[in-house]
């Protein structure tokens, strides 16, 4: 049977028409006190469920980590919170048989990774050059975002980018600077042929 209007449906038309006007205003009073206690939950503390629950993509969330300093205060501490609750999850059910220990360490790995060896997220400006993408990546490794092994992966990938990035830069400085004197070259050549011309006239 076809839901009726004013259903699920309707719920997603009014996300999508929130959308569709833009950019989600950050409100603090009510965002930072809500990042923290969704961020707590050590179980179900996650980025997606903070972005459904304030109704916002996750470019925004991260838009808002990098404009809004407390934001991105109170979303760390959050996250530090929730480690902090699975880790004495941990130490107070170790001794019973009857512990979900393989379900736990993988929330451990999926929300702190702790012994994760596979996927990584970035969050990088496309649009950026490797010198920003340098920085924004010391960014996510201060906050505890890689392991070591992970940071100097990406070191390595973003040294070579750069390498790159200056030689292509240095050969477009040349090229200018050849098309520069070409252009001064021309100049002063027709400058001489101009004085030629008028010596010869007096002559």
């Amino acid at each position: 049977m076809a839901k009726k209007s004013g259903g699920k449906d309707s719920s997603a038309t009014k996300i999508y028409k929130k959308f569709k006007k833009g950019v989600s205003k950050f409100e603090e009073e009510v965002h930072c006190p809500m990042i923290i206690d969704v961020m707590s939950n050590s179980i179900k503390g996650t980025v997606s469920a903070f972005c459904v629950k304030a109704q916002i993509s996750d470019s925004t969330f991260y838009h808002w980590c990098n404009r809004h300093k407390i934001f991105n205060e109170c979303y760390r501490y959050g996250v530090m919170k929730s480690r902090e609750n699975w880790e004495d999850e941990g130490r107070q059910n170790s001794n019973f048989e009857d512990w979900h220990f393989e379900y736990w360490r993988m929330i451990g790995w999926s929300r702190f990774g702790v012994g994760k060896n596979s996927r990584i997220r970035l969050n990088l400006n496309k649009e950026g050059t490797p010198n920003d993408h340098y920085t924004q990546l010391i960014t996510q490794a201060s906050n505890g975002d890689f392991t070591a092994g992970e940071i100097k992966q990406l070191m390595e990938a973003i040294n070579i980018g750069l390498r790159s990035h200056e030689v292509f830069e240095l050969q477009r400085q040349i090229n200018e600077l050849v098309t520069d004197q070409a252009k001064l070259e021309k100049a002063s050549h027709g400058n001489n042929i101009g004085s030629n011309k008028t010596v010869a006239g007096k002559d």
